[in-house]
This record gives structure tokens, C-alpha cells and sequence, in this order.
């Protein structure tokens, strides 16, 4: 029976060998994981054991974390360059047998250089690998779920299909639920789509209450920043199984589903609270899942070449407010108006950064993530400084410049590549100006970008 064998280093990777295991055992079943510590039993022989498990499988997972790699024994020599290190016996075992050995990265480790490696596992070093994060587990654990399925479709198990799931296929087979989303996509009837996502709204809505993230309460400067980003890491954890769905089935380009999304971003972008007692901070902070939402959204309108889209998310959606005003999305969420730069410069995990790039980095990494395996690395990283650069073209011709992105830095040092890029999606016939942003008239989109280059300069230069 095929299975996935999860290999660790003993004082390095054992938080997340275990989440690994757990997640992986409810998925495919208890039967389906090795695991060394609980998958042998006692008075059988280890070596045996081990390496009879290690053939019965089909992946191996080799978890890294920072002790992977520099790990010595009593005497001083390191682990890894030694022939008998269990960590590298079931690594080179593994490749030995054709497994597919999957590297996963605990949360910032660099990934692996054969310069690092002894000879028997340079090999390892260009294997693709997957990352875990200790604050994201719970989205990269479902995505490390995902993949499996979808490259070892041997691993997924027959059992019978629960009585409220009607849309899981007759015989039972277990599939991850973004590729039973991805299924749905394919359906000629939408409807199943359509359900799935208001259904992961719904649910991210719940979370998101005044309840568990409360707009009141003063904190002391000192303590703000550590604060401000639980809060964000929080949001980020809540929104996820949402955002991934939102990118899979914007990315596909289903024209069927443009009214969902238009509609998710009405449920979301909602008038900021205002009550006694609500502090500033929480009330710009309680915007940033909404700016979560249109980012993915905009971001797979861009790869997917929806620029139509674009523009009907960001200069066709608003909000009114509690005046009775209308204020663009476009607008209510420029990246100052959810996180105060001089904030976000701040935060524990984002220091080192400059003030005015602080949130869009935070915001190209958790997405990062969200894309993964729906959009390539490179495309992903072109799709988001391409999204961030209409918004802030858009921005500029709407009305007063208010933000700058991560892309800006590019774009001082490089003027006019970004420029270039995006010259199919600016010209008169482009689907953009179609729509009706810049009103039409390319005048206007030279007009922007001049503002834009000005505006760059003035904080970068």
C-alpha cells in the first residue's frame, strides 16, 4: 500500500513532523504514515522496521528545520557526514528506491545548497520543496495535503462518503477540498462552485467578529506592535481556506463566476465600525482580510489576463459609509488606510523593512503561499508587481496618491520596465480601458504614470 514516510532530525523538526503526521493520518488514514516513534512498535527491531516502512511508501517527506544541517554528535562530527545518521540512511534509502522525497522547510530556513550536503544527499538540494510556518500551518498543512493528492493520486484511500456530502464522487475517494473545488470548476453547471465559496465565506465571516477581534481597548505604545500583528497573523489564518478557493477559480478565468466575486468583495469590504471606545489602529486593522480578498482577486485577474475585472473591482466597487457617503474600495483600501506605515515598520516580523513597503512584502509573502501551485513562482511574483502598479495608476487618476507598493522600489531602479510590461493592458483597445478605467483615453494612463514615476522618485530616490 502506498504511503508517506515522515523523516525528521530528533531535536530539530518534531513540532512539525507531528502536525505533519496528524494531518496526513486524518487525511489518508493512520495506516498511510510512517512515523518512526509511533509507528514502531516495542521489541521490533528498529533498523528493520525502518527501512521496510521506508519501501512500502511512496514519498518521503524530509523535514528542515535550523538544526538539520549543523547538527554534531558527542564528539563534535556533524550528523549528516556520517554514513550511519538515520537522517540520511532513510534520505538516501529513499532515492535508492525511487521514492519521491519532498524537502519541507520549517518557517524561514534558506533552502538546501549541495554545498552544504555530503555527496549522498546533494541530490536533495534540487528536490522542489514546500515550506511550513509555525504562525501559517494551518494553511500550508491543507496545501501540503493538496499536493500529495494531486501527485500521488496512489495515497488516496476509498471510504465511504458521508450522507451530507453528495457531491464527493460514488466511490468515496478522498480528495482534498481544493481539489474537489477544482473539480467543480470543470462542471458545466457553476452552482457547486458558487456554494463552496460563499460556504468558506460564511465561515471566515464568523471568525471575524467584533467578538474575537474587538476595535476597543488601548494599548501602550511598547506593546502595539506585537499586538498589531497577532492581530494581522490572525486574520491571515482566518481568511485562508477562502483566499485559496478565491485564486483557484479567479485564475481559471470562469467568466460564469465574475458576480461571485464581485459580491464576496461586498460582504467584505464593510464601513468602518464606529462606537465608543474603538481605537484607530484596530478600526484600520479590521480592513485588512477585505484587503486580503481584493488583492487575490487582483492578482489572479492580472495572470489571468481579466484585466476587465480589475476594473471592476477596483474602480466599480464601494462602500457607504455611515454619512451616507460612497467611497471607492479602491480608496478605503490604499495600504496606508489599513496599516499605518509607521506601524507596520514596527512589527516584530517585519522589522528590517522600510515603512512604505512593510505591508505590501507582508502581503506578497502571505499570498505567495495562497498561489502556490495555482501560479508559478516567477509568474506569481511578475502578477503581483503587475497588479500593484495598476492599482496605483488607477489610484493616482481617481484622486490623490496614497500608496506605493513593493514594486515601487523595482520601478526607481528600472523605470520603465514595469512600464513596458503593461503596455498591452494601457493602450485604448486593452481590456482595461474598455471597461472604462482612465476613462478611456490613454492621455490619462501617461498622465498617471507620470505622477507615479514623480511620486516614486520623491520617496525612493
Amino acid at each position: 500500500m502506498p504511503g508517506v514516510f515522515v523523516n525528521y532530525r530528533t531535536g530539530d523538526g518534531e513540532w512539525a513532523a507531528a502536525l505533519v503526521k496528524r494531518e496526513l493520518g486524518a487525511r489518508f488514514g493512520a495506516d498511510q504514515v510512517f512515523y518512526a516513534s509511533q509507528s514502531i512498535r516495542l521489541g521490533e527491531d528498529f533498523s528493520r522496521e525502518i527501512l521496510s516502512g521506508l519501501r512500502r511508501c511512496e514519498v518521503l517527506l524530509a523535514i528542515i528545520g535550523p538544526r538539520w544541517s549543523g547538527a554534531v554528535d558527542r564528539e563534535g562530527v556533524r550528523r549528516l557526514d556520517k554514513a550511519d545518521d538515520w537522517v540520511r540512511r532513510e534520505i538516501t534509502e529513499a532515492f535508492q528506491c525511487g521514492l519521491r522525497v519532498i524537502p519541507v522547510l520549517m518557517d524561514g530556513i534558506d533552502p538546501l545548497s549541495e554545498a552544504d550536503l555530503p555527496d549522498a544527499l546533494k541530490r536533495l538540494a534540487r528536490c522542489q520543496y514546500l515550506r511550513i510556518h509555525h504562525r501559517s500551518d494551518d494553511l500550508d498543512l491543507p496545501r501540503l495535503v493538496d499536493e500529495l493528492v494531486e501527485l500521488v493520486p496512489e495515497l488516496v484511500t476509498a471510504k465511504a462518503a458521508p450522507v451530507a456530502r453528495p457531491e464527493r464522487p460514488a466511490e468515496g475517494e478522498l480528495r482534498s477540498t481544493v481539489t474537489e473545488f477544482r473539480q467543480a470548476l470543470a462542471e458545466p453547471v457553476g452552482q457547486t462552485v458558487s456554494d463552496r465559496v460563499r460556504a468558506a465565506a460564511a465561515s471566515a465571516l464568523d471568525l471575524l467578529a467584533e467578538t474575537r477581534y474587538p476595535t476597543s481597548g488601548h494599548l501602550d505604545e511598547n506593546d502595539l506592535p506585537a499586538e498589531l500583528e497577532k492581530r494581522l497573523t490572525g486574520y491571515e489564518h482566518d481568511m485562508a481556506p477562502l483566499l485559496r478557493l478565491v485564486a483557484i477559480g479567479v485564475r481559471s478565468g470562469d467568466r460564469r463566476h465574475d458576480d461571485l466575486w464581485a459580491t464576496l468583495v461586498e460582504r467584505f469590504v464593510r464601513p468602518a465600525p464606529h462606537h465608543r471606545g474603538a481605537q484607530q489602529v484596530w478600526v484600520n486593522a479590521s480592513a485588512y482580510p477585505a484587503l486580503l480578498l481584493v488583492y487575490v482577486i487582483g492578482v489572479a485577474a492580472v495572470e489571468a489576463g481579466r484585466e476587465d475585472l480589475l476594473h471592476r473591482l477596483l474602480c466599480q466597487s464601494s462602500v457607504i459609509e455611515a454619512d451616507g457617503r460612497s467611497t471607492p474600495v479602491l480608496r478605503l483600501l490604499a495600504l496606508r488606510n489599513v496599516v499605518d506605515p509607521r506601524h507596520a515598520a514596527a512589527l516584530p516580523a517585519w522589522g528590517g523593512t522600510p515603512p512604505h513597503q512593510a505591508l505590501s512584502v507582508q502581503l506578497r509573502q502571505v499570498l505567495s503561499r495562497v498561489f502556490f501551485n495555482v501560479v508559478d513562482g516567477s509568474a506569481f511574483e511578475w502578477a503581483f508587481a503587475d497588479y500593484e502598479f495598476l492599482r496605483s495608476l488607477l489610484e493616482l487618476h481617481d484622486g490623490a496618491f496614497s500608496s506605493l507598493g513593493e514594486f515601487a522600489v523595482r520601478l526607481d531602479r528600472v523605470d520603465d520596465v514595469i512600464y513596458e510590461r503593461n503596455l498591452a493592458r494601457l493602450n485604448a483597445d486593452s481590456a482595461l480601458l474598455r471597461a472604462g478605467a482612465f476613462g478611456g483615453d490613454p492621455d490619462r494612463v501617461a498622465a498617471a504614470w507620470r505622477e507615479l514615476r514623480q511620486a516614486t522618485r520623491a520617496r525612493y530616490s
